[in-house]
């Protein structure tokens, strides 16, 4: 009897380091399998097409990736391209808004990485500027979860007056003020006015850009500068800007502003005609960019804080349902 038990045990302890190995996963997208948990041209094995069944590795992520084998072939995939059998849709957030970014909510440090790009390589810093916040913008790690929040609750909310452009030259008094809402995963419902891609020109090594890219200027290489207004029709001056990075867009090839445009309200500094008046959820990291109060005095926004990155957008249907734009 007890060598049945030893050998019953035994096998318990098999079957339960095995659970990773017996589950299977499909790829609800065309996804890379990479030989590195990492974006670059380098770890590409070959593309996977979309319905292909994968066996995990391990059942943990490592950087939004996971372990994965595909027929004979070990890699990896990005998590959020792969459906777990027998798991649930990730849930959007359904909850009530809260009208306060609470202090208790989570607030992790910034994981970043290398920007590689045609036009080079651009680190968690940029190039010049302000280095800690530009590490903020570049952070290239996505939540969990997120908390849904009323558009007021970023708009009313509370930063130092008089702060200087750049926050290595704040007061750590200043810096106290805003540490214990700065970096939480939030989520809103607002009306997208217009989309501004930062900086943007064909021509690659052109002087100026943002030093948060390392003064890139290629589409693929700058921040999407999208103010959200809290009424259908506001003026710019009352928005809220959130803003989409080239970091977090290599993980979101559909992310583009022409599968945007019946959402956005303004093409340029024009009405767009085909504006469909529904609303888009935006979610990503709470962010102060201490360098745009000339903004707020010229009308161009309300406040300081951003959602910046955006590490999930989802845009809203005729009969109120919600889709990912990755979909």
């Amino acid at each position: 009897m007890r060598t049945k038990r030893i050998a019953m045990f035994a096998c318990c302890l098999f079957l339960l380091s095995s659970v990773a190995l017996c589950q299977s996963g499909k790829l609800s997208r065309n996804t890379n399998l990479r030989s590195a948990p990492r974006i670059s041209a380098d770890t590409v094995i070959r593309t996977l097409p979309k319905g292909t069944q994968v066996q995990l590795r391990s059942s943990k992520q490592k950087s939004g990736f996971y372990h994965v084998s595909a027929g004979s072939e070990d890699g990896w995939v990005l998590a959020r391209n792969l459906r777990i059998v027998g798991e649930a849709p990730t849930p959007t957030a359904t909850s009530a808004p809260s009208d306060t970014v609470s202090t208790d909510w989570e607030k992790p440090d910034p994981h970043t990485t290398v920007l590689h790009s045609s036009e080079g390589d651009c680190g968690e810093t940029g190039a010049g500027g302000d280095s800690l916040t530009n590490t903020r913008k570049n952070r290239a790690d996505v939540p969990a979860s997120y908390h849904p929040v009323t558009f007021e609750a970023i708009s009313k909310q509370s930063f130092p007056p008089g702060a200087k452009r750049s926050r290595q030259d704040w007061t750590s008094a200043q810096l106290d003020a805003i540490k214990p809402v700065e970096g939480a995963p939030i989520s809103v419902e607002a009306y997208l006015y217009k989309i501004k891609v930062e900086s943007y020109s064909p021509t690659p090594g052109k002087s100026g850009g943002e030093s948060t890219n390392c003064h890139f200027h290629l589409a693929e290489d700058v921040d999407w500068h999208m103010p959200l207004t809290a009424k259908d029709g506001g003026g710019e001056d009352t928005s809220v800007i959130v803003e989409t990075t080239p970091r977090i867009r290599q993980k979101h090839p559909n992310w583009t502003t022409a599968r945007l445009k019946s959402w956005t309200a303004n093409m340029g500094k024009n009405p767009n005609a085909n504006y469909n008046h529904h609303k888009v959820r935006i979610s990503g990291w709470l962010m102060l960019d201490p360098e745009h109060q000339d903004m707020i005095n010229n009308g161009l926004r309300s406040t300081l804080w951003e959602i910046h990155p955006i590490t999930k957008i989802e845009v809203q249907q005729a009969d109120g349902t919600w889709v990912d734009l990755d979909q």
